[in-house]
């Protein structure tokens, strides 16, 4: 087992995400869900980033990453499609021991996400260690069905 499965209350706790296009929008509104200070980095935002940036949900610098920039995170994510930019924020995060989900890669320092759903106070994640998150989300998918036509036949057939 390559990672330890770990649920982390980030309420009220720095975050910093690199990167401001649709990846990073579906990883701030996760971080927002669970009550993250959210930091976004990035010369462009998505339509809701700004609003978000504009509204006071998220903080938004809009710049290119800089070292330095993950000062204060506790957990970091890279969604940029640029490799430079996502090795040298991995750099920044193993040499500061932040923890850091690289898109669509893993780093010594870093974290994968699961595919992941919620119901209430159930929280199920999938994961595949990395390996094809393409069949973790069929499996969550699947899961999430089956979870509700089960929550159907208990609704129509009471105990």
């Amino acid at each position: 087992m390559r990672y330890y499965p770990i649920f982390v209350n980030l309420k009220g706790r720095p975050v910093v995400v690199i990167g401001g296009g649709a990846v990073a929008e579906r990883k701030v509104t996760t971080l927002l869900k669970a009550g993250a200070e959210v930091t976004v980095i990035s010369p462009s935002f998505t339509p809701r980033l700004a609003t978000w940036s504009v509204r006071k949900r998220i903080k938004g610098i809009c710049r290119r990453y800089r070292r330095g920039d993950l000062s204060r995170a506790v957990l970091a994510f890279t969604a940029t499609d640029d490799g430079k930019v996502n090795r040298a924020v991995a750099r920044e995060a193993e040499r500061k021991n932040i923890f850091i989900n690289v898109a669509d890669q893993s780093t010594s320092a870093g974290f994968i996400v699961p595919a992941l759903f919620t119901r209430r106070d159930l929280m199920i994640a999938v994961s595949t260690s990395g390996k094809s998150p393409a069949v973790a989300k069929k499996v969550r998918d699947h899961l999430r069905s089956a979870l509700e036509d089960f929550g159907n036949l208990i609704k129509r057939n009471p105990a």
